[in-house]
């Protein structure tokens, strides 16, 4: 359902704040916090969720779970579709076989059935 971390499975902040390559002005900016904050909760060794949460996902750990999700997701729903062309052949292909048998007995201009191939 969430896709969140648990708390006690989130990096620390040192780890993450070291391994987004940005300086903390900038990410402080991005956390729209003032960058003595940011150094407050760097000195703390921890922040509220929601800024512990904004980091993760800013982290390579973060960008490779939400890639890996987009990914089953793509992945499975190429495989939906070609599961629903096949059964879209087989039933096209039962209904050729039973206009066929129709055609075979009953020879009306306006039979009932549309023909398909």
């Amino acid at each position: 359902m969430f896709r969140s971390p648990r708390p006690a499975n989130l990096p620390h902040i040192h780890i993450m704040l070291d391994d987004m390559h940005a300086s903390e002005a900038q990410i402080a900016r991005l956390l729209d916090i003032l960058p003595r904050t940011l150094a407050k909760y760097r000195r703390d060794g921890g922040a509220p969720r929601p800024v512990m949460l904004a980091l993760f996902w800013e982290t390579r750990w973060g960008r490779s779970a939400a890639d890996t999700e987009a990914a089953n997701y793509g992945s499975r729903n190429a495989q939906h579709a070609q599961s629903l062309q096949r059964e879209l052949a087989r039933l096209a292909s039962a209904f050729l076989t039973l206009e066929k048998e129709l055609d075979a007995s009953v020879r009306a201009a306006n039979s009932p059935l549309w023909h398909v191939g």
